[in-house]
């Protein structure tokens, strides 16, 4: 090989391991999926045909040897970082997993935030819809706003409403009857007994309605509170936010599950008790006997 061609060879491998540096760069970087080891094969190659021949110009040998550290230098390197790509050592991948784990982290607080915002989270057992129970109660809320129908028309059946009856006082009786209108031939003024006007009507087969501390089996106003105070105390203690939790709302919300339980669970005591299910703070019912 004459000095020319030596000169032509080596400036060849110089162009390929500058091309082989490249490709490894990319590959560190996750641009290439796999090491450039075919690339690396022909420099390979390209160096052992350099090595058969010692040539005499100075210039020609100093620039070998320099490709030749150059080459063992990069190989060193190239290992190091290819066994901590396989160890997951490398810092290129700690740096991902870094950021895939802090935005993991704020996803999981800002749903934390999301659920802690709202004023009263219930947590009730399989037998309880509350969504149903809420439902129910505004639908027959709307039909206590509705006109009252008359005492012939056929009555509305409040006996599971959970609302409170109309506002009339439970010692006056129920209300009088009104007289159907007939057709029967008139009769003389005396033979008509009177009816005392001071004592309300008595229609048969209608019963006074209950009071309503005897229809409601639930928590008193004392124990409302301690369960307000606990729920409040236990949302404290799992980190989430109470400035948005009103007792009014929780009594509130509390009050429309216990009609609805009462009529389940017949002769029991409602009561709840504050849970923590999933790592999230929620009152449950509880009925005792």
């Amino acid at each position: 090989m004459t000095p020319k061609d030596f000169e032509i060879l080596l400036s060849d491998a110089e162009v390929q391991l500058s091309r082989i540096k490249h490709l490894y760069e990319q590959w560190f970087q996750g641009i290439e999926r796999l090491e450039p080891q075919i690339a690396r094969k022909q420099f390979d190659r390209t160096l052992h045909e350099l090595r058969k021949v010692k040539p005499r110009n100075t210039a020609l040998r100093f620039r070998y040897n320099t490709l030749i550290q150059r080459y063992t230098t990069l190989q060193t390197y190239w290992r190091r970082v290819a066994r901590q790509i396989e160890e997951g050592t490398y810092r290129r991948d700690l740096l991902r997993a870094r950021r895939r784990r802090d935005a993991a982290r704020a996803e999981r607080e800002a749903a934390r935030r999301r659920r802690s915002s709202s004023p009263v989270e219930l947590d009730p057992d399989q037998d309880v819809d509350v969504d149903a129970i809420i439902s129910e109660a505004s639908q027959r809320l709307d039909a206590l706003k509705a006109p009252q129908p008359s005492a012939d028309a056929p009555g509305l059946d409040l006996d599971g409403v959970d609302s409170a009856p109309p506002k009339r006082s439970i010692s006056e009786g129920p209300r009088p009857a009104q007289p159907a209108a007939t057709f029967r031939k008139p009769r003389s003024p005396s033979s008509v007994p009177r009816r005392d006007r001071s004592s309300p009507a008595i229609v048969p087969g209608r019963k006074d309605p209950p009071p309503i501390a005897s229809r409601s089996k639930g928590p008193g106003d004392a124990r409302m509170r301690q369960i307000y105070e606990s729920y409040v105390e236990a949302k404290r203690r799992n980190n989430e936010r109470t400035d948005k939790i009103d007792y009014e709302i929780v009594a509130k919300s509390l009050k429309k599950m216990v009609p609805k339980l009462d009529r389940k669970h017949r002769g029991k005591r409602i009561d709840f008790e504050v849970v923590v299910k999933d790592g999230k703070v929620g009152i449950k019912p509880v009925v005792k006997k």
